[in-house]
């Protein structure tokens, strides 16, 4: 696939930016990577180094994991770094994402207001909308308020993603390894975003597909907001609409492709069976059902606590019975005919090891199901 101009990483639309807001953020951004990779690696140095002096034979289960683990300075210091970054990269009272949202909303409300005033079909909200209790209850990733209470916060969202890669210039990058698992032997013209949020993903399939028919669905409206006048920045028509997904307004078999990002960790695992059901019902005989998912390094129980731990630190309650589950189980009990995992080529893909002979901080699975 050709790389395009990729209007999503210089936005038009967006709040002014001092120099010491930019500085603050750069700074947040280093440590992450610090953390993510030294503090990150001298915990497992240190995890290996307590396992082999005082439980060397014992069982490696996860609860010793996490015993050992909560002894060493450097998971703590981790731990509290994840937690404490985090927090303040949105709500430092002076040069935090929200507070810099916020504190300009009197001119970026009127004007996202404005830059939507004409969207017609191809934005479609519903004031009206209930949203589903398990979205509603938390503030994912620690953004104050969540993403669905003010015209602002599909902003705040945006730019906190910039951070949560850390090393990657291109936060689009990982829709274009994802695709790369597509089965190439069939046509996308219809293709749905499955939770669209900031409406990148769509947007940078509409670049590089324009032939395709682009839609994208989320339950908060200041995303799709958001996403729409992404999309018309980069000049990609994507028809946007605030929908719960368990219950989607779409004719049956309407797309050939629904995608997702990191969208199964999200979510509760009582909810998702019904959740498949739905995107099977509006995908085509033959659609194809392709997102990405954090998943656990087999036979590392100190891979799985370090990951549990960042699940817990940012406000993701549902991850730890989410990276537990057996996905393609779950989609052919849905009732998709093909269910795979295809796993991250970590060296190229996901964040590499932290040093010889120690796991990787993280990794995930491509899911390709089939109707």
């Amino acid at each position: 696939m050709p790389d395009s101009h990729n209007t999503n990483n210089n936005p038009e639309f967006g709040p002014k930016q001092s120099r010491d807001y930019k500085a603050y953020q750069e700074f947040i951004r280093c440590s992450y990577v610090n953390v993510y990779n030294k503090v990150t690696e001298q915990a497992y140095l240190e995890y290996f180094k307590e396992r082999d002096t005082h439980h060397a034979g014992e069982p490696e289960t996860r609860e010793l994991a996490a015993k050992i683990m909560d002894t060493t300075p450097a998971y703590q210091l981790k731990a509290w770094s994840i937690r404490n970054l985090r927090r303040l990269k949105y709500s430092q009272p002076d040069l935090g994402i929200d507070r810099m949202m916020h504190d300009q909303s009197g001119e970026l409300d009127p004007e996202i207001n404005a830059l939507i005033s004409d969207a017609g079909e191809d934005l479609i909200l519903n004031p009206d909308l209930d949203m589903p209790d398990y979205f509603s209850w938390v503030d994912f990733h620690q953004q104050p308020g969540g993403v669905w209470r003010d015209d602002v916060d599909g902003l705040v969202y945006d730019y906190g993603r910039r951070t949560t890669n850390p090393n990657e210039a291109d936060p689009n990058r990982v829709y274009q390894v994802m695709w790369d698992n597509l089965p190439k032997d069939r046509e996308y013209k219809r293709v749905l975003d499955w939770g669209t949020g900031h409406g990148g993903g769509i947007v940078y399939w509409m670049e590089n597909h324009p032939e395709s028919e682009g839609y994208g669905v989320d339950v908060a409206a200041p995303c799709l907001k958001l996403a729409h006048v992404r999309a018309q920045e980069a000049r990609v028509p994507v028809k946007f609409s605030q929908q719960d997904i368990a219950a989607m307004d779409y004719e049956n078999e309407f797309f050939d492709m629904v995608f997702h990002m990191f969208m199964f960790h999200e979510l509760p695992q009582q909810v998702t069976p019904d959740l498949f059901k739905e995107v099977l019902r509006v995908l085509k005989p033959g659609g194809v059902f392709i997102g990405m998912e954090i998943s656990l390094i087999p036979d590392q129980p100190a891979q799985h606590i370090m990951q549990f731990t960042d699940g817990w630190l940012n406000n993701e309650p549902y991850m730890p019975a989410s990276i537990d589950a057996d996905y393609p189980a779950i989609a052919k009990a849905a009732g998709f005919s093909k269910a795979k995992a295809i796993g991250a080529n970590r060296s190229r893909e996901a964040f590499g090891n932290t040093a010889k002979n120690t796991p990787p901080k993280a990794t995930w699975n491509y899911y390709v199901f089939e109707k």
